[in-house]
């Protein structure tokens, strides 16, 4: 039996768990953000901790057509120009975030002006 990939197994998972990891913290830089759960999310980066990544002024991206190309990372470069989005609101927590795309300002000026429509 190779116990080398035991060993190794238990320090994965004593650093997965290791309670004095910090959250990191953000320069409230605007960020899209797709989950497993909840869909896609625009705002601004406040925090993330593993999986879960907490936005200011947050809103629900519910459709969009991206004024160039179609994908989130699209919309993120290029911005919307159509589109089903909330209003912006306070603070979002979002749990099982898989993705944070890094928003240009050329791009997040669309996404703020997103209408549901």
């Amino acid at each position: 039996m190779n116990t080398s990939n035991i060993e190794t197994a238990i320090k994965i998972a004593a650093i997965l768990a290791d309670s004095t990891a910090q959250p990191q913290q953000s320069d409230n830089r605007p960020v899209i953000v797709r989950s497993r759960d909840a869909g896609c999310l625009y705002g601004y980066l406040d925090k993330i901790d593993g999986s879960t990544v907490t936005l200011t002024r947050g809103r629900q991206m519910w459709s969009w057509t991206a004024a160039q190309g179609g994908t989130l990372i699209d919309c993120a470069t290029h911005g919307v120009k159509a589109g089903k989005f909330s209003v912006m609101g306070g603070p979002v927590t979002i749990i099982n975030a898989c993705a944070v795309i890094d928003v240009k300002p050329e791009a997040s000026l669309s996404l703020e002006d997103a209408k549901w429509a």
